[in-house]
């Protein structure tokens, strides 16, 4: 079943991967900006690291098929060149990541997708406020028996700053609101769900886009303090959880279809 799934992970990649190409070839005549409005895909790597006071890595995420992202935005407004005030973005991401822990045990490969969507406020001298959102679904029970999914979301202020010249910077710093850790322990046997809150911590962004508005270079960074601990009741064990302080780095490049 395990092989299985990674293999049809690794298909709908490739499957994806033809469509970019068959429908970048289809809309080469499209005029898309990245600087203004455009439909977009890209490619970045990405680590997720947890810490705890005893094991610092606890455990971590990286990389290993390159993540796969299609997007729609529209920055105009943000980046000066519109009356309005309003601009957007929408993304889904997946791909293939290396799961890792401090003991050296079940270490193998998974699957994970994020959905991550902003709506901006344009400011006077090329600031902007806003507000986030990001989903993010981690498929740890395709490792095998005592695995279990987990999910994370998070709403977020973001405020940044737009410079142009040679090509337009973006810098952003997002102020997380509510962070929620779903943790689909139920997956084990006799366990119960457990659900834990992380409302401190922030994020970081930068961005830089080709004059041309043709590609961009771009990170993000995450940095998200320990959870509230909870408790679950499952059919045969109650057990009491925390989320441990985490970091997460996505490094890579978007381009237009």
């Amino acid at each position: 079943m395990y092989k299985f799934k990674l293999l049809n992970l690794k298909k709908m990649n490739l499957i994806l991967l033809v469509m970019i190409f068959l429908t970048t070839s289809i809309t080469v005549v499209k005029s898309d900006d990245l600087n203004s409005s455009s439909v977009y895909w890209g490619i970045h790597y990405y680590d997720y690291t947890e810490r705890t006071t005893a094991h610092d890595p606890f455990m971590t995420l990286e990389t290993a098929i390159p993540t796969v992202t299609i997007g729609l935005r529209d920055e105009t407004a943000i980046r000066g060149d519109s009356d309005n005030k309003i601009s957007y973005y929408t993304e889904f991401s997946f791909g293939e990541v290396t799961y890792a822990q401090h003991t050296g045990a079940g270490g193998h490969d998974h699957g994970y997708w994020v959905w991550q969507s902003e709506i901006f406020y344009a400011l006077p001298a090329n600031f902007y406020t806003g507000f986030g959102y990001r989903h993010l679904k981690d498929y740890l029970s395709e490792g095998g028996s005592g695995g279990f999914d987990r999910q994370n979301q998070m709403t977020y202020l973001p405020v940044g700053y737009i410079f142009s010249g040679e090509g337009t910077f973006k810098f952003q710093y997002n102020f997380l609101l509510e962070g929620t850790q779903f943790s689909q322990l139920s997956q084990i046997p006799g366990y119960g769900d457990l659900t834990n809150t992380q409302n401190e911590g922030y994020g970081m962004e930068f961005a830089y886009t080709a004059k041309s508005g043709g590609w961009e270079i771009f990170t993000k960074y995450w940095n998200i303090d320990d959870s509230s601990i909870n408790q679950s009741t499952g059919t045969k064990w109650i057990i009491s959880g925390m989320e441990p302080m985490n970091e997460t780095l996505e490094i890579g490049v978007k381009i237009t279809f």
